[in-house]
């Protein structure tokens, strides 16, 4: 919608749907119930051209879903599309009337929604996120990499995306069709298939109205020996955590200290309350106790298990 260009936006439709008008025989008068599909269908469509610059009016009619004619704007008349719309459209065609209350429809609709509407669909403006992922399945050549540039949650629809290797273009790549995520955001993913040598560096670029100018997202390959240090590295502070968690445990658990619930002599210990004014509500606590290490610097308060709420709480 308003770009330059000749490329149509079928507007009537996305405003007013399709109007679907069902005939069927009035009740009670001895006519014949038409058949299940009995359909007569109205169907306006505006077509723009550089915004409102140039407007077409078609106005299709159907019946079962057969198109029989339509009003043409650019035509200034009817023009029948099946044998069973011609009498209608040569009636039709010599009412002149009629013929300019049709053709003032492409101001009074036309026209006027697209001004209503243009705020929410053209200028609206939604910047897409961009991310590269590698792939080293690649059926066509096992030592090959698929990188794949997603470009997701974008709006309008038009939109530039090339990938580059050290600054020159690649033009062997893949991509997809335009998807709608039914929000009024698209996405699209285009992808290249390389083999990648170290020192290389892969960018993805997106152009968008959104942007204010191209956007790039790079991917660099890591060697064999890189990878290997980064997941080494991943896998050791996973069991420095482990470990040292354990050991915690263990040193608690052995550490020597007194016992007890606070305000009670240690063990179980069980609270009833009553809310004023009602009946009495049992709420329950228990306690496995807490143990107090003493050091010279501080005491530490460890519970030997969580409070289990029973019921609700209640301050013994």
């Amino acid at each position: 919608m308003g770009g330059s260009g000749a490329a149509p936006l079928a507007f009537g439709g996305l405003l007013l749907g399709m109007g679907a008008l069902v005939v069927s025989a009035s009740e009670g008068l001895g006519v014949e119930a038409p058949p299940e599909h009995f359909l007569f269908q109205q169907k306006p469509e505006c077509h723009f051209f550089n915004g409102t610059q140039r407007v077409r009016l078609l106005y299709r009619l159907f019946f079962d879903r057969q198109e029989l004619s339509y009003f043409d704007s650019d035509r200034g008349k009817f023009v029948a599309v099946a044998e069973l719309g011609e009498p209608e459209v040569k009636g039709w065609n010599q009412d002149k009337d009629f013929l300019r209350g049709q053709m003032s429809m492409v101001d009074a609709f036309c026209r006027h929604n697209y001004e209503l509407a243009e705020p929410l669909s053209q200028a609206r403006r939604v910047q897409p996120k961009v991310k590269i992922t590698p792939t080293d399945n690649v059926e066509s050549s096992p030592h090959n990499t698929l990188l794949i540039c997603t470009v997701n949650r974008f709006f309008p629809a038009g939109i530039e995306i090339k990938w580059f290797r050290n600054g020159k273009e690649e033009p062997k790549v893949w991509t997809t069709d335009l998807i709608r995520n039914g929000d009024w955001t698209f996405h699209i993913e285009v992808m290249l298939e390389t083999k990648p040598e170290r020192g290389d560096v892969y960018t993805c670029q997106v152009e968008h109205a959104s942007f204010e100018g191209p956007v790039m997202v790079q991917w660099e390959p890591q060697s064999d020996s890189a990878r290997s240090k980064m997941w080494t590295g991943i896998v050791g502070i996973v069991l420095g955590l482990v470990f040292g968690a354990t050991g915690l445990a263990l040193y608690l658990k052995n550490k020597k200290g007194e016992c007890g619930v606070p305000g009670g002599e240690g063990g179980l210990g069980v609270g009833l309350d009553w809310a004023p004014g009602s009946p009495p509500l049992l709420r329950q606590r228990f306690w496995r106790g807490f143990c107090s290490f003493s050091s010279p610097r501080r005491s530490l308060l460890v519970p030997q298990m969580e409070p289990q709420l029973l019921w609700r709480w209640s301050e013994v």
